[in-house]
């Protein structure tokens, strides 16, 4: 080769050696372009960044992480193709309360009841420590001293000492009576100011002065054979409140007056109210600071947004003559209530001698139409089922149904067909639900 051509020849060479040096240094850096570390930083962003982002790879069901929505999105097939173990072996580390599976919305938890500290205790019989045990025994007081031998009396029975409700003198024998067996006061069967029943109120509360009897009613206004308007039941609770609420033998708990109502489904309402809305908008027209205490009767616990407490009437019925047996079902209904709002409330158990209105259907009167229907006694055997019953519904307090019922045939008053055989077991059931 001519000595002139050599220099061109290797300059030559240099450039094409350059030119291939430059080619496979550029070749090896776009790989390398690729996992810059911004692109791993991509993949270690927190999860809060990542869940407004749409996700083209589902998640894989067997990947355990994704069911505590901690682990990074999948990458995609390029991604997965570059990324380094770093970018997946340490992803961002969420807080702990992250990590708990959510629930979908249809079950997300209901709010948790208040801790037992930061809400009152419920109340207490004397075996569950907050409220004295009390027994009140029903009453009623609308009985003509020449009516005893009337078709509707239960059975064909009658008192062994008749009596007419309007004789102050029966009335304070019946407070003695009441006294003797552990009764610490009636719930008298009440219609309206002014009545019959409200004259013999205020006898039963003065002749009860100086003993330990204190009594209130179980309030009938709404279901009078009036047909009373909302603004009659307010004017008649107003009354209550105001003409007896201070008695010192109507009763209190604390200084609050007690009134037991029945029936509370049946109201006459506007088109569209419920009777839970009659009550509520009764009741913040009488008592919106509630100073007093309302126990509603049934079994439905949302009663408890207008009431204080509830009981049950009725525990024997023509097609379930043993619903007694459902007093811990009907005082769970209560004690949950309690325990879901924190609002403490009252339950009521009944107890009853038995039950025969199979004769009351021959007189119209105020009670709903049911089944006759008779409950033997069993010389106590059916008292004291219902009393093991009530007490083991861990009540508050407990109800008699009744004292002097004698229509419906639930006496425990002495009579000529059973004696004083109830008024025994009144004593001993008392004595025990009071520890004494």
């Amino acid at each position: 080769m001519p000595p002139d051509l050599t220099p061109r020849i290797r300059g030559k060479r240099h450039v094409l050696i350059s030119l291939v040096l430059v080619a496979l240094l550029a070749g090896c850096a776009r790989p390398t372009a690729t996992a810059t570390p911004a692109a791993v930083a991509v993949r270690r962003t927190p999860k809060p960044t990542f869940t407004s982002l749409p996700r083209s790879t589902p998640t894989s069901p067997t990947a355990t992480p994704s069911a505590t929505h901690t682990r990074e999105p999948s990458p995609s097939p390029t991604e997965t193709s570059t990324a380094t173990p770093s970018a997946t072996a340490t992803p961002t580390p969420m807080p702990p309360a992250a990590t708990a599976t959510p629930l979908p919305a249809s079950d997300a938890p209901t709010p948790a009841p208040p801790t037992a500290a930061a809400r009152p205790p419920a109340p207490q019989a004397a075996s569950r420590g907050r409220l004295a045990p009390l027994v009140l025994a029903n009453y009623f007081a609308w009985y003509d001293g020449d009516k005893w031998g009337d078709c509707n009396i239960s059975d064909g029975d009658r008192p062994l000492e008749p009596y007419s409700s309007d004789d102050g003198e029966a009335i304070a024998r019946h407070v003695r009576m009441a006294l003797d067996i552990g009764i610490d006061g009636f719930t008298l069967q009440w219609g309206a100011p002014g009545e019959r029943t409200d004259r013999n109120l205020r006898t039963l509360l003065e002749r009860s002065r100086g003993t330990g009897l204190r009594s209130t009613v179980i309030f009938l206004r709404h279901i009078w054979r009036d047909g009373p308007t909302q603004t009659k039941v307010v004017e008649a609770l107003r009354y209550l409140r105001d003409e007896y609420g201070g008695h010192p033998n109507f009763l209190t708990l604390g200084d609050r007056p007690v009134i037991v109502f029945t029936d509370v489904y049946r109201v006459t309402r506007d088109a569209g109210k419920s009777a839970l809305q009659f009550w509520a908008d009764i009741r913040q027209q009488v008592d919106p600071d509630r100073g007093m205490i309302w126990i509603a009767e049934g079994l439905d616990a949302s009663y408890l947004q207008v009431f204080d407490g509830l009981y049950v009437y009725k525990i024997t019925h023509a097609d379930y003559p043993e619903d007694y047996v459902k007093a811990s079902r009907w005082a769970a209904n209560v004690r949950q209530w309690e325990a879901s709002t924190g609002m403490t409330k009252i339950w009521i158990a009944t107890i009853s001698p038995g039950w025969d209105d199979r004769r009351s259907t021959c007189k119209a009167d105020i009670r709903v139409a049911s089944k006759p229907h008779k409950k033997e006694r069993g010389d106590g055997a059916f008292y004291r089922a219902t009393y093991d019953a009530a007490l083991a519904s861990s009540l508050d307090w407990l109800w008699i149904n009744s004292f002097n019922e004698w229509v419906e045939g639930t006496y425990i008053e002495p009579s000529v067909k059973y004696g004083d055989r109830a008024m025994q077991l009144t004593r001993e059931f008392t004595r025990q639900f009071k520890g004494q």
